[in-house]
């Protein structure tokens, strides 16, 4: 607990862990610190692309959300950051401050939480319907990868869930062929894990139409041109 001239300066110290690692577009669970700060104060966790020696007196912080706290903790839940797609990891740091300063210059109490977030994968998948024969469907229906990494693996969902293992991708990215024509359109559904331990959900529907052909394509047409003339007498 601090003292400033006389008067309560609150503390703000860092509760374990001190640096937390997301995937790109996923929650952080909690943002959390202890502090004596008193239950009718707001603590405020603010991010910033660079270091800050004092984060009480530099501008640019983008806030994140704030909270009263409770039993000693202030924690912030459910917390989204900006999305990151390149290498490497996009580094934050975000500091629980007071959300208003102390008049006191020597009170500025604060703890740091660096974040660090992490690409998903870029990779896409792509259908190929099946080709028609007239009415009769082909069997060269696919479903492929496409823009994946080598070191990237992929899992097909079975009903609807993932059991968190990854295949390799095979080097032409065709992980479903040989398919027909059903005429019941089927979506499939794909995770793509990478080497960081991120993955990314793609889904995509064939729609199986069935081969159908219009009559002037399918029967063939014999065209006869009759000459016609005047008849003299």
């Amino acid at each position: 607990m601090l003292k400033a001239q006389g008067s309560f300066c609150p503390s703000i110290t860092n509760a374990s862990p001190t640096s937390l690692t997301v995937c790109t577009e996923s929650a952080i669970d909690k943002l959390e610190v202890s502090t004596t700060v008193l239950p009718s104060d707001t603590i405020q966790f603010v991010r910033f692309d660079t270091y800050q020696a004092n984060p009480y007196a530099e501008r640019g912080g983008v806030p994140v959300g704030e909270v009263m706290p409770g039993q000693g903790k202030a924690t912030l839940r459910n917390v989204i950051f900006p999305a990151h797609f390149d290498l490497p990891d996009r580094i934050y740091y975000v500091y629980a401050r007071l959300k208003t300063a102390s008049a006191d210059p020597n009170c500025t109490p604060f703890a740091l939480i660096t974040v660090f977030i992490r690409a998903n994968p870029m990779a896409s998948v792509v259908i190929k319907e099946a080709t028609c024969y007239a009415t009769e469907t082909q069997r060269d229906g696919q479903v492929s990868i496409t823009g994946y990494q080598p070191t990237e693996t992929y899992e097909m969902a079975v009903n609807g869930t993932f059991s968190g293992r990854g295949s390799a991708i095979p080097a032409d990215g065709v992980i479903v062929g040989g398919i027909s024509r059903t005429g019941i359109p089927k979506t499939y559904t794909v995770r793509i894990y990478n080497s960081l331990g991120c993955y990314a959900d793609r889904s995509t529907t064939m729609t199986n139409a069935l081969c159908t052909c219009a009559n002037t394509h399918c029967v063939p047409i014999v065209i006869v041109k009759v000459k016609s003339g005047r008849v003299s007498k």
